[in-house]
């Protein structure tokens, strides 16, 4: 059974391990509780208990190898259901593989060229910002400026939405939702008292959903008075898809949900890998240097690469995925057992709850030398990292929307690579927030810009 892992230390009669947890990030300290003991630990707290684990094979177990034995912890995004509703990051079973398959047809390849151009679209407005920083000589807040970027592609690419409604109507309405989301992690009590941010919240919920069925429903009279119109974005994709089953009662809901997910998915969490990955390469100006050689080969002269070009960003796309091992955006994930499972001589009761401990898996120095330090070149070789990587999960439950973010961020990172360079402010930070995921930079990393010859 279970007692032959240990628990982890700093446990509390009732209270079990929450005080420990409180008092730095959760992630931090469960890290450092596996150095100690692990690389599986016991973790209490009032009404669950948890193994937590960084061993590659048993991960690889439960989220590859017996994945159908377990579903997501819907407790653990708890906070977040309004905003993610039923969609694919909090489904299981029938509905899961449901949508999964409406997603996957969404993402395709049309949909990734799509992509590419409201990246560079979103990189040229953004120049328009940078140079007016650049003549003032005010430093700009990167991480604003990537929160913006990112929602303008993730609005373009799933709604059609033109830049100045996506700067308009969506931060206004979803940033407010997934800032009160966090704080009712830690404090769960603030989604029932009556207090102002609970009728702010709701009423922000209440039109962020109706401003999407509007949209979803405009598209379907127009899809339906021209079904043979070209699909111009993931939203046609996902409307073809459920058309082709039949439209029912429930399938307006199930798109609204998705287009939750994907605008939350999609750029909160894309915007924290740019701004890490930029922040992780100011300190290295000799990385940042191979970065724009490498970005070189493929930006040539004024002409468009094509879509296989823009995929050889070789060097941009292991700076992010070394920020994404360094700084673990999405430091953990939950599985539940659905059934009774065993892994190895560990027996693994039904209603057990694994957490997955990917910035644990991630900081290990006997899968990666010299862990707190920052070299892309851990992703350039031949060998391949396996289950040693995973901040898009593996499996049949890997995010859908890996390609779309790493390739809308190569674009990014290479083209503002080449058209500037930055200058950090003194106090930037490698501080991460202690209780938010995504997980950003405690306070602001700011830069002086300006335009490179």
């Amino acid at each position: 059974m279970l007692d032959q892992v240990p628990h982890a230390p700093q446990k509390l009669p009732v209270f079990g391990h929450m005080a420990a947890l409180m008092a730095g990030a959760p992630w931090d300290v469960t890290e450092r509780w596996l150095r100690e003991r692990g690389p599986t630990v016991r973790l209490q707290i009032p009404g669950a208990s948890y193994l937590v684990t960084s061993d590659p094979e048993f991960i690889r177990h439960v989220i590859v190898g017996a994945a159908d034995n377990y579903v997501k912890d819907l407790r653990a995004m708890g906070a977040f259901l309004d905003i993610l509703g039923h969609g694919l990051l909090t489904s299981d079973g029938e509905l899961w593989k449901r949508q999964r398959a409406v997603l996957a047809r969404a993402f395709r390849i049309e949909a990734l060229r799509n992509v590419a151009e409201a990246s560079i679209r979103a990189v040229d407005r953004l120049g328009a910002v940078l140079d007016a920083h650049a003549r003032s000589g005010r430093p700009v807040d990167i991480g604003a400026q990537m929160r913006r970027l990112t929602l303008q592609v993730i609005a373009e690419a799933t709604l059609q939405m033109p830049p100045h409604q996506s700067d308009d109507v969506l931060p206004r309405l979803y940033e407010p939702l997934v800032e009160e989301a966090n704080k009712r992690v830690w404090q769960p009590f603030r989604g029932y008292l009556p207090m102002p941010a609970k009728f702010r919240y709701d009423r922000s919920l209440a039109q962020l959903d109706a401003f999407l069925l509007g949209k979803i429903r405009a598209r379907l009279q127009a899809r339906r008075a021209d079904p043979q119109a070209r699909p111009a974005d993931m939203l046609d994709m996902m409307l073809i898809s459920l058309d082709d089953g039949g439209w029912t009662d429930d399938s307006e809901r199930l798109v609204s949900d998705e287009l939750k997910t994907m605008l939350f998915a999609g750029h909160d969490t894309s915007s924290a890998m740019l701004t890490w990955t930029l922040h992780a390469l100011t300190q290295q100006p000799a990385e940042l240097e191979r970065l724009r050689a490498d970005a070189a080969t493929v930006w040539k002269g004024e002409g468009m690469p094509d879509y296989e070009q823009l995929k050889r960003l070789d060097f941009a796309g292991a700076c992010l995925k070394e920020a994404l091992r360094l700084y673990n955006i999405v430091p953990i994930v939950v599985r539940e057992a659905v059934v009774d499972d065993t892994f190895g001589a560990l027996v693994i009761p039904r209603g057990t709850k694994v957490m997955i401990h990917m910035q644990a898996l991630h900081k290990d120095p006997r899968h990666w030398p010299e862990p707190e330090a920052f070299r892309p070149d851990r992703f350039l070789g031949d060998e391949p990292v396996g289950h040693r990587w995973l901040p898009f999960i593996a499996g049949p439950r890997s995010c859908v929307g890996q390609h779309f973010s790493l390739l809308e961020a190569k674009i990014v990172l290479s083209r503002l690579a080449l058209r500037y360079d930055f200058e950090p402010v003194p106090g930037n930070s490698d501080a991460r927030h202690r209780f938010n995921i995504p997980v950003g930079p405690r306070g602001s990393i700011r830069m002086h810009v300006r335009p490179r010859a």
